[in-house]
């Protein structure tokens, strides 16, 4: 046997398995079949009789993790407070003594445990489980829908960047405070408008040297927040894209469940002009 004879047969078999793997994983055929079986599911509980109509009889509502959701929402009213005293020491000190530390602190610990909240809400599936009861002749139907507790993107949003804000400015406060106590701490450095500047560049773990701690304390204030600032960034990644898939998914299946019950509407209504 040739060797083009060898290729041709070669040739011949790949392109029969490409054809072969290609029906196998048709697209179009996959969510056709994924559409009709969604349909047979849905119309076994879903359809609607001819000339009856759906009528509310009962509606109730079941919260998920509610307790997360509440700490959460007071949470976040007492980070504002927080934010709001950082930004002001950040320019003028407040008290005379210590207390402008503890409150620094508190405020980065109050930012960072408002994004681990919602995280968790996020993922534990927090929300509202709405059970709805319908009468359809002599049949009831019972539907079920949940709400997340998140359910808007640009919620979402304010949530991650007032957990955002809270860290640059306790931190921004905290080094203010530092550089009053002792000017020493930085080179570089002083409060007001700079100690924003540097507290943004290291969260930002930029780095210009421009302004640089020099003390102990204030190169661990330092290193504290560049590590929150790589969790910060990993946490508000992976949560805006999970929700956003989360979200997507079901807008999907609520668009197809509706089309399913207009499909199914209008043949009942053909079969009873007929």
């Amino acid at each position: 046997m040739s060797e083009e004879t060898v290729g041709k047969n070669m040739s011949d078999r790949k392109n029969g398995f490409d054809s072969q793997f290609g029906d196998l994983f048709d697209y179009e055929e996959f969510v056709s079949m994924l559409t009709q079986l969604l349909a047979e599911r849905l119309s076994q509980s879903e359809t609607i009789s001819k000339g009856e109509e759906r009528k509310l009889i009962d509606s109730r509502r079941y919260y998920r993790h509610g307790t997360l959701v509440v700490v959460r929402k007071a949470l976040s009213v007492t980070t504002i407070f927080f934010l709001s005293y950082c930004l002001v020491n950040t320019f003028t000190q407040v008290f005379t003594n210590s207390p402008n530390l503890v409150l620094s602190v508190l405020d980065i610990l109050a930012g960072l445990i408002l994004i681990v909240l919602m995280v968790s809400e996020v993922f534990v599936g927090a929300g509202i489980e709405v059970e709805k009861d319908f009468q359809e002749g002599k049949n009831v139907v019972r539907e079920y829908k949940f709400i997340p507790s998140l359910n808007r993107l640009p919620y979402l949003l304010l949530l991650i960047g007032l957990g955002f804000f809270t860290v640059i400015f306790g931190f921004s406060s905290l080094y203010a405070e530092l550089f009053r106590q002792n000017p020493d701490n930085f080179l570089g450095l002083k409060d007001g408008f700079l100690s924003i500047y540097f507290s943004i560049v290291t969260f930002s773990t930029v780095g210009y040297g421009d302004v640089h701690p020099a003390s102990l304390l204030a190169r661990t204030a330092a290193m504290c927040e560049i590590f929150i600032a790589m969790f910060f960034s990993l946490v508000a990644l992976s949560t805006t894209l999970s929700w956003v898939t989360a979200n997507e998914r079901q807008q999907h299946e609520e668009f197809v469940k509706e089309r399913i019950q207009e499909i199914e509407k209008r043949r009942a209504s053909q079969s009873k002009d007929k």
